[in-house]
């Protein structure tokens, strides 16, 4: 007779594996404390205060050539300078510097350096303020509403913001020229002249700039401020050319100096 199939003797089924709750619980633990760090990071992103550097000027040129991120410089500090009608006191035009449709140099004299005189290294853009008036020579003389005082406070304000703005912008530019209008009669031709090396690069365009109010122009001490911060760029000039062929057109400076008023002195004395 067969033996009956039984179980006894059989082997015994392994245990069921052990549920690793220690493992889990320091898993859950880990990941409750990412979730509220990146909980409180986004709080902060939120509610955080940005700091903004301040710009250097609300105004940039959108144009990337040289030349016409000067042509851009003239037509935006035209438009600064309005009257209390809310009319532009002048028209500027920028551009390389010229003589009718020739390049120039700008020359001072220098007893330093060779033959007497110094040209001024670098490329150099020229500006020229020009008044709105119906005289049509670009002096302010015609303009009533205004002493002389104020026209000389305006136009070398224009003439020094041309300046900064241009060397912030226009890194090609080495020098810069603003051709003053008149703003009294009898007085020479004057022009305004900063080099790069020059320059004192001000943290902004208003750091660098005498606090003026265009449309009310008889503040008699930022007059003053605007005169002394300005008279050291200040030159008389003439038109010339090098001796060499072809020649080359020339703005001479001419530095006002103290020996000079001896000489109109002694011809003002003269019947």
């Amino acid at each position: 007779m067969a033996t009956p199939v039984t179980n006894e003797g059989a082997a015994a089924l392994p245990p069921p594996p052990k549920v690793h709750r220690r493992r889990f619980a320091v898993f859950y633990a880990t990941l409750i404390v990412l979730l509220a760090a990146g909980a409180a990071t986004g709080v902060h992103m939120i509610t955080r205060t940005v700091v903004k550097p301040k710009p250097w000027s609300s105004f940039v040129p959108l144009t990337t050539t040289p030349e016409s991120a000067v042509r851009e410089i003239a037509v935006h500090v035209q438009g600064v300078y309005k009257d209390a009608a809310g009319k532009d006191y002048a028209t500027v035009r920028g551009g390389p510097l010229s003589v009718g449709s020739d390049p120039a140099v700008l020359v001072k004299p220098d007893a330093k350096s060779t033959g007497g005189y110094k040209f001024f290294d670098g490329a150099s853009v020229e500006y020229q303020i020009c008044a709105n008036t119906k005289a049509g020579n670009c002096a302010f003389t015609s303009n009533k509403t205004l002493t002389p005082n104020m026209s000389g406070a305006i136009t070398r304000r224009m003439a020094y913001e041309l300046a900064l703005t241009t060397f912030h912008y226009v890194p090609e530019v080495q020098n810069v020229a603003v051709l003053l209008p008149v703003v009294q009669k009898g007085q020479k031709a004057r022009i305004l002249v900063l080099t790069r090396a020059e320059n004192k690069d001000p943290k902004s365009l208003a750091d660098g700039l005498v606090p003026f109010d265009p449309a009310k122009p008889g503040n008699l001490e930022e007059a003053t401020k605007i005169a002394a911060a300005t008279d050291p760029l200040i030159f008389h000039y003439s038109v010339t050319s090098t001796s060499d062929s072809p020649p080359t057109p020339v703005y001479l400076l001419s530095p006002l100096l103290i020996k000079d008023t001896a000489s109109v002195a002694k011809s003002a004395k003269k019947p």
